[in-house]
């Protein structure tokens, strides 16, 4: 099973406009991949899947699915003949095949009525979108208040300021940003979802980024 880590939850909004590929699919088979190495163990799997709809992006037909045997595995469990909602992007592992952020919203269809109303909600969406974002201490569990970000793109500059959450929401234009804390000492997170300088923003499309403080040298 995947160890997820923050920022918690993934949006759907976010991870829909980040994924290559949003569709319905049943799994139809399952193959376990071993290493010549270790040939009693499993490396990874693959999933076939047949496409039921597609949400974004396009295909048609079936699908493969690559998932390492690792904690980057997906929080359900893959059942023949099960239908899925699944955001895929393209796999590094393995050509031709995709994979998914095994911490996002992807799992099995019948508890996926949630996330399926905000894509259908999202198809409907026009014009501005949302910079979501956390800004937390460099342990990540302890967030970040009064802290004041900014989104810099074509249109101006737009700005928020963390809750006590640490969390903040900028709205924008569709357009390509530059995000940041006005405060010197914050720096992205190596699990931010989205790169600070280059974040792009669809019509009616969100992102979602993860700031924290940058640890202070100790004196000397």
């Amino acid at each position: 099973m995947s160890f997820c880590n923050v920022p918690q939850p993934r949006l759907v909004c976010a991870e829909y406009f980040a994924s290559q590929l949003v569709v319905e699919a049943t799994l139809v088979q399952t193959r376990e991949l071993h290493d010549i190495d270790d040939p009693e163990g499993i490396s990874a799997f693959v999933y076939t899947l047949r496409v039921k709809r597609v949400l974004r992006g396009t295909v048609a037909g079936t699908i493969r699915v690559h998932e390492g045997n690792d904690s980057g595995r997906a929080t359900f469990d893959w059942v023949e003949g099960r239908e899925y909602l699944l955001f895929l992007f393209q796999s590094a592992e393995q050509k031709g095949a995709w994979a998914l952020d095994g911490c996002g919203n992807s799992g099995p269809l019948s508890k996926a009525a949630m996330a399926l109303s905000e894509i259908a909600e999202i198809k409907k969406a026009r014009g501005s979108g949302v910079i979501h974002g956390v800004v937390s201490e460099q342990a990540l569990s302890t967030p970040v208040a009064g802290v004041h970000v900014e989104a810099w793109g074509p249109m101006g500059r737009y700005a928020a300021t963390t809750n006590e959450k640490g969390e903040f929401q900028i709205n924008v234009p569709a357009g390509r940003y530059i995000v940041g804390a006005v405060e010197s000492g914050f720096n992205a997170a190596d699990i931010s979802y989205e790169h600070l300088r280059d974040i792009q923003i669809d019509p009616g499309g969100c992102a979602q980024v993860q700031l924290v403080r940058v640890e202070s040298p100790p004196a000397p």
